[in-house]
Formats: structure tokens, C-alpha cells, sequence
């Protein structure tokens, strides 16, 4: 059980609106006191955000439509067309191939990132308005039950918040705000007809000529200060987190080469004596080296179930002590019954069976989810991915003499 020190930490009453563990993601600053309730006092959060999901679909609607879709399709193989006009002959003609390709992505994306940007400010909105027990208890499921499927994804979280969260929020404000910039210029520049024919001007354009106009209304658009201030904000976080999940995952590699080079000279003997009968002559020289690096595999492949294992196990544990005090403080405020996590041990009790119910889950499952859920859960996937391609690409630095 946790110290009573350290669960007094843990345990403050909830005094404002934004959870104080998520603050720094979420704004910076509270959204009031914690007398939220599901009922009419949200009725102007849950607007809001039913008003971003409906936009976010009306938005997307147009790729329905058959004719427009095949029309933004035309563009952007316009566009690569034009493109490969300067490049080399062999670039050119590869370019020419992929161009539906690229035109069929291009219109994918076009349909897809503003639907998951509304979607994720529709959630943030309700998030940011949750009192703070309640945003405990939904971050405290999460990592209960998704701890051990998301390792790098709980550790980044934790490492973004303590190194300055704030910062980096209003870091993606600042781009943002200059993306909006720029999306309103482009789009008042497509429905623009100065010429009163009926017909945009962008469509009369050469191709040529409208990549030049769309750069030039772009960089008009924008401010270079707060894209400068946004993109060093973004790249400050990225590089704290990284450096914070390398010297974990180096600890991990480096224990597991160690327990693969004693694995190795404890089975050096035996698994020689079997090898020199099916290999050749010629190739028995590379017997000790496919020993040594089979056990190293062996070992650090193990050594990272185990992290997973022990990952899992720890957010789980966390994640169910937060959401049974959080759960206390929430009948607190309601006046179901009036009792104090410092005084008791209910709090452990109810907690640690919610982390032994959401480890044998994740466990049980082989730390996998449903297609289902991971297709919900994208952003997730993407970001593990990411962290994990971040840790390793920091190790292929090239090293100057």
C-alpha cells in the first residue's frame, strides 16, 4: 500500500473544473468549481460539442457526391502532372503512374483529418469542462485497462506533463490559429470570380500559375514568428519525451544483452556440438556468432515482454487507486456518504480489485484489443508507433569523428 505521505499527495480534493494532473494538456487552467453535473448545467458543453461532430460530418458530405469527388480527384492529378513536368524522365513517368494514387489519398485526407480534428475538439471540449474527480476517473480507466497495450504512449503522456505541457499546447494554438489563416485564404480564393462570369477564377487558371498563387496567399497568410514559436514548441516536447523513453528502453536493451551474453556462454557447449553436424565445414566459424546473437535476440525480446508486463501492472495498479479515491470524492460531492481516503482503506481495497480485473484483461487478451477498438483507437496506434520509430531512429544518429 501506498505511503500515507505520498497518498495524501495523491489524494487532494478536487477543487476546480480541469483535472490538475491534466491541467497543463488542457489549457493551463481550470474551468471552474467541481459542481458539474451530467444534468442541465452541461447542456451548453454537450451542444457544443454535438454542434462540432455535426459539422465535422456535413463537412465530409461533399465526398458523396460522385461528380465533386471526381472533380477534387482531377486536381490533385493535375497537380502531379504539373509537378512532373520538371522532374527527371524516370521520375516523371513514376510520378505519372502514382498521380491517381496520390489524388485518391490526397481527397482521403482531405475528408478524414478535419471529421478526427472537430471529433477531438468536440472531445476536448468535454473534457476540459469535466470537474476534476470525473476526468480522474476517466483517465484512471484508461489506464487500468489500456496500460500494457499503450506503454510508450502512458510513459509520454506522464513525461510530456512534466515537461511542460502548457507550453506545448499553446505551441499547436499557434499553428492552429496560422492553419486557419491560411485554409480561409485559399478558400475565399477558390470561390473568388473577379471577372463576374460565373465561373472561379481558379478553374480559368494554368496549373502553373495556381500552385504559385495558392504559395503565395499561404506565406501571405501567416506569421513566421508564431509558426517559428509553434514548431520550436512541438519539437522542445518531442525531444524531452524521447529523451526520457530512450534511457528506459536503453535499460531495457542493455539488461537484455546482458542476460543473452551469459545465456549464450551457458549454452556456447551444447548448442555447438549439434550445429557442426548441420552446418558445413565452411560456415562452422559463424557457429559461435549465431549462438551469442540468437541468445541476445532471445533475451531482449523477453526483456521487453517482461517491461510490458511490468508496465502494465503499474498502470493498472495507478490507474485503479485513481479512480476509487476520485469515485470517493465524486459520493462525497453528492452527498451520498461522507468518507475520507486518508482514514480509511477502502479506497485500496476497491482499487487494487479494479487493477487485478483490468491487468488479467490485458493479459489474458496477449495485451491485444478487438479490430474494432483499434480502429477507434488510431490515435493511439499512431502514436505508439511513432514514439517507438522516435526511440530508435535516436540511436542511428550519425556520429562525427
Amino acid at each position: 500500500m501506498a505511503p500515507r505521505g505520498e497518498r495524501r499527495h495523491l489524494q487532494t480534493p478536487p477543487q476546480k473544473g480541469a483535472s490538475q494532473e491534466l491541467a497543463p494538456i488542457l489549457g493551463g487552467k481550470s474551468s471552474g468549481p467541481a459542481q458539474l453535473s451530467f444534468g442541465a448545467s452541461t447542456a451548453v458543453g454537450e451542444g457544443a460539442a454535438l454542434d462540432e461532430l455535426r459539422s465535422a460530418r456535413s463537412g465530409a458530405a461533399w465526398v458523396l457526391d460522385k461528380t465533386l469527388r471526381e472533380k477534387e480527384e482531377a486536381k490533385w492529378e493535375a497537380l502531379v502532372a504539373s509537378a512532373s513536368g520538371k522532374a527527371p524522365p524516370k521520375v516523371a513517368a513514376c510520378l505519372n503512374r502514382c498521380a491517381p494514387a496520390v489524388a485518391w489519398a490526397a481527397v482521403g485526407c482531405e475528408v478524414c483529418v478535419p471529421v478526427y480534428v472537430k471529433v477531438f475538439k468536440a472531445l476536448y471540449y468535454v473534457l476540459s469542462k469535466l470537474p476534476t474527480d470525473v476526468l480522474g476517473i476517466v483517465w484512471g480507466l484508461c489506464l487500468v485497462f489500456f496500460g500494457g497495450v499503450y506503454p510508450l504512449t502512458m510513459a509520454a503522456f506522464e513525461a510530456f506533463r512534466q515537461c511542460g505541457g502548457a507550453e506545448t499546447y499553446a505551441a499547436l494554438h499557434d499553428l492552429q490559429v496560422q492553419y486557419g489563416n491560411a485554409k480561409k485564404a485559399l478558400e475565399d480564393d477558390d470561390a473568388l470570380d473577379a471577372d463576374g462570369d460565373g465561373v472561379a477564377d481558379v478553374e480559368q487558371r494554368a496549373v502553373a500559375e495556381t500552385i504559385r498563387r495558392k504559395n503565395y496567399l499561404v506565406l501571405t497568410a501567416t506569421d513566421p514568428v508564431a509558426l517559428d514559436r509553434g514548431f520550436k514548441g512541438l519539437y522542445t516536447a518531442w525531444v524531452a519525451v524521447i529523451a526520457v523513453l530512450k534511457i528506459q528502453f536503453a535499460q531495457m536493451v542493455a539488461l537484455g544483452s546482458a542476460i543473452g551474453d551469459f545465456l549464450g556462454q551457458l549454452l556456447r557447449v551444447p548448442l555447438t556440438q549439434v550445429l557442426v553436424h548441420v552446418m558445413d565445414k565452411e560456415t562452422q566459424k559463424w557457429i559461435p556468432t549465431i549462438i551469442f546473437y540468437t541468445c541476445k535476440v532471445v533475451a531482449i525480446a523477453v526483456a521487453i515482454h517482461v517491461q510490458k508486463l511490468l508496465s502494465a501492472f503499474y498502470s493498472a495498479v495507478r490507474g485503479g487507486l485513481l479512480v476509487s479515491r476520485n469515485v470517493m470524492y465524486v459520493l462525497d460531492r453528492k452527498g451520498v456518504f461522507k468518507l475520507d481516503p486518508n482514514e480509511t482503506y477502502v479506497d485500496e481495497v476497491t482499487g487494487w480489485a479494479l487493477a487485478a480485473v483490468g491487468f488479467y484483461c490485458q493479459f489474458s487478451g496477449g495485451f491485444a484489443m478487438p479490430p474494432f477498438v483499434r480502429v477507434i483507437l488510431w490515435p493511439f496506434e499512431t502514436a505508439e508507433a511513432g514514439l517507438l520509430w522516435g526511440i530508435m531512429a535516436a540511436d542511428e544518429t550519425p556520429q562525427t569523428a
